[in-house]
């Protein structure tokens, strides 16, 4: 039995609760000394780190894992779901076009100013504005026209076309929400310093690359935090990490896998906490570098090459199983039943040597050497898939990226011959086939051109019956499944251990990014 299956399984599925959720319609530097547990404290370390402040200019979903301990959005993500936040309701017009937000009252940002419509409508309007470096900017600049002020305690979206992904999709509902006085004051780069949100914790203090110091918001309109300080560092080596969380040194562990979870399941001093399918990859193509992989069948016969039941067993230990498509079956427009590619290295050799690809042909292909909560042990799962290849002939140039770089490069459109892909919080199909299927997609380097697949993209946009989204989404998974562009990798969960310190939490559904710390109760 994985990890996984011992996990409570009474948690809904993201796709019913999104189908419910529709149809409701100045920083001071610390010593290092001063960093060590107290009663009150949780340290919190993992391998990924991420000190990225400015929500406005986000980088990538990993953004999250400072943001949710300081901002809020109109709404949030929970351990059943997303919920209405700084948003306490909203009304769609008939036409869909239109959506009225209610908002929150008497809330302050932690520099006490008062959180008001006009925040929201400067947020956002930063994402829009042509200037903004937002990863995810487009879909808010194809989605709406603009935003208006209806009073101090409303603000209306006024769309250019029906926009159901906003309540459905992580990336949107969720965008957490900044002052627009203090930013107007302070400006972008005054901002990253000294970060100001309306979130249970505020950032009291920082070392570049090392750790975050957040204290609680005492204020919090969702009641104050019981922990009331909230170390987040990194330890990037596996084994290290493990053992400062069996010591006690650590009470929150995110990034074990493997062999390490076996000690885990052996140590009763040892907990486990999951988000279930935060997390898809598969594996894409630069048919620029790699033209043989135009055809469908060198492309299915990489999928053989891989062998994902073993890595899943051996390196992933269950944390991550083998996938049937991109969407997982936590995603909206999952279509159950689809087939995996079977291991079957022989038959893709045969398949190679049929399309001509002879042996010792060379590809690129990307390692990458952080590991983050929803692909972990990556650096030694990457590696194991670039093994693969070469059993079947291939002579494969790797090429090494930390996370920074691994943006930059996927943003260059730099991708070698073949590269994975990881998708964080999955939660929305239109968001994955948006980011990595359309002429257009940034992440893919406009490798898949299939009119389909734009086709359903545009309507998929225009759907306001949630049940006909649906459809077509589940139209491009069907699609997708005998063109074979990509070759799905792994579902992936995040798996956080936690040391006997931790009497209760409840870790938000479908993210390894969105901690939702604010649950946590100590056992001191």
């Amino acid at each position: 039995m994985s990890l996984i299956d011992s996990v409570d399984g009474r948690r809904p599925s993201l796709r019913q609760m999104l189908l419910g959720f529709a149809a409701a319609i100045g920083l001071a530097a610390v010593p290092a000394a001063a960093l060590a547990q107290a009663k009150g404290e949780l340290v919190i370390a993992s391998p990924l780190f991420n000190q990225h402040n400015d929500p406005t200019v986000l980088v990538s979903m990993a953004n999250y894992l400072s943001g949710d301990f300081i901002f809020d959005g109109l709404l949030n993500l929970g351990p059943e779901g997303k919920y209405p936040a700084l948003a306490t309701g909203w009304k769609i017009s008939e036409d869909g076009k239109q959506i009225d937000f209610d908002l929150r009252q008497n809330v302050k940002f932690h520099n006490g100013d008062p959180f008001t419509a006009e925040d929201v409508k400067f947020t956002y309007d930063r994402l829009l504005d042509s200037a903004s470096t937002h990863s995810y900017r487009k879909p808010f600049v194809d989605s709406i026209e603009r935003i208006e002020v209806v009073d101090p305690h409303k603000v209306r979206f006024v769309l250019k076309a029906p926009w159901p992904g906003f309540f459905s999709s992580i990336r949107y509902g969720v965008q957490p929400i900044v002052p627009k006085a203090y930013y107007e004051k302070v400006g972008a780069k005054g901002f990253q310093d000294n970060p100001v949100g309306t979130g249970p914790f505020r950032l009291a203090a920082t070392k570049a690359g090392e750790w975050n110091r957040y204290e609680a918001n005492d204020g919090y309109w969702g009641g104050a935090p019981t922990v009331k300080v909230v170390t987040q560092k990194v330890v990037k080596e596996p084994f290290t990490l493990y053992a400062m969380v069996e010591k006690g040194e650590v009470d929150i562990a995110t990034g074990l896998t493997g062999a390490l979870l076996d000690r885990v399941r052996s140590n009763p001093r040892l907990q486990t906490f999951v988000s279930r399918y935060s997390g898809t990859s598969a594996m894409y193509f630069n048919k620029e570098k790699f033209p043989e992989a135009r055809d469908r069948n060198v492309r299915l016969a990489v999928g053989h090459a891989l062998n994902r039941p073993e890595i899943a067993q051996k390196l992933l230990n269950g944390v991550c199983e083998p996938a049937a498509s991109i969407f997982t079956p936590g995603t909206f427009g999952h279509l159950s039943g689809l087939e995996q590619v079977p291991y079957d290295p022989a038959k893709a050799k045969q398949m190679l040597a049929a399309a001509g690809v002879k042996p010792g042909y060379e590809i690129g292909f990307v390692l990458q050497t952080d590991s983050f909560p929803s692909f972990s042990n990556a650096p030694q799962v990457l590696e194991a898939l670039a093994g693969n290849l070469e059993s079947v002939g291939f002579k494969v140039n790797r090429e090494s990226y930390d996370s920074a770089a691994w943006l930059q490069m996927m943003r260059g459109k730099r991708q070698p011959s073949v590269f994975y892909g990881p998708s964080s919080m999955p939660d929305d199909g239109g968001e994955t086939l948006s980011t990595w299927f359309t002429r257009t997609s940034m992440w893919s380097g406009g490798h898949i051109d299939v009119p389909d697949y734009n086709r359903i993209f545009q309507e998929q946009l225009k759907a306001s019956d949630l049940k006909q989204r649906e459809q077509l989404l589940q139209e491009f998974a069907r699609l997708e499944h005998a063109n074979r562009e990509t070759i799905p990798l792994f579902w992936c969960h995040t798996v956080m251990v936690a040391g006997s310190r931790i009497k209760q939490w409840e870790p938000a559904l479908g993210s390894g990014y969105h901690l939702n710390l604010k649950s946590v109760r100590l056992a001191d």
